[in-house]
């Protein structure tokens, strides 16, 4: 981490073009919200017409909110002047809640895809290998995007940020706190789609799978 005792005075147009990612992020987030009703698979549930994709669904809402604290940090890092640059550390946690955002987009949109894939394997057992590669082929790739977005990206992020030792520490914790509170509500959305009780057991197992969880795509 960059230690740094001035005065922190980034471009403006750093800001904007993480800015730029984040209204991509709501534009794919909500054409998904939309839509995913539409994908098959998901948790039946009486009385409604589509079924429930409850894990998918719970990402992209997790994503959308992020997205939009986001902006909020973003816009309250710049400074109110004739140059309006960026002096406040909530450029930092704006890109952080931008990776967590984009992490939940990931398993939002891919989730759902592995799993139609899983039933098309199950309906066509003559292509099975074919299907396999299929299957592959998305799991690998969003993998790698679900990886990169969660951890690569936020430590890019602390270790060059321009802001006080102590300041990209506490932020980096912050981040951890809140990855483990959204692997918590995840593994729970994954457990009522799969029709399982909710209890207390192997609740700290259900949470790790979850900071990996392409592993369970």
């Amino acid at each position: 981490m960059v230690e740094n005792t001035k005065a922190v005075r980034v471009a403006v147009n750093v800001m904007r073009s993480r800015l730029t990612v984040i209204g991509f992020n709501i534009a794919i987030v909500s054409f998904m919200i939309a839509n995913i009703k539409k994908v098959s698979g998901g948790l039946v549930v009486p009385g409604l017409d589509h079924t429930l994709h409850v894990g998918a669904d719970m990402a992209l809402f997790m994503g959308l909110a992020l997205s939009l604290i986001s902006l909020v940090a973003y816009i309250i890092s710049g400074a109110l002047d004739e140059v309006g640059v960026c002096t406040h550390w909530s450029l930092i946690a704006g890109d952080l809640l931008m990776y967590l955002a984009l992490a939940q987009t990931v398993t939002g949109f891919f989730t759902p895809l592995t799993a139609s894939l899983d039933m098309v394997a199950g309906r066509l057992p003559h292509l099975a290998s074919e299907i396999s590669i299929l299957h592959a082929a998305p799991l690998i790739g969003g993998g790698v995007a679900w990886f990169l977005a969660t951890y690569a990206g936020p430590i890019v992020s602390l270790v060059r940020s321009p802001f006080q030792r102590r300041t990209n520490i506490t932020l980096g914790l912050a981040y951890m706190a809140v990855l483990l509170a959204l692997s918590w509500v995840s593994s729970y959305a994954v457990l009522v789609e799969a029709g399982g009780s909710v209890d207390g057991s192997g609740a700290i197992l259900r949470v790790c799978m979850e900071l990996i969880q392409p592993f369970r795509w």
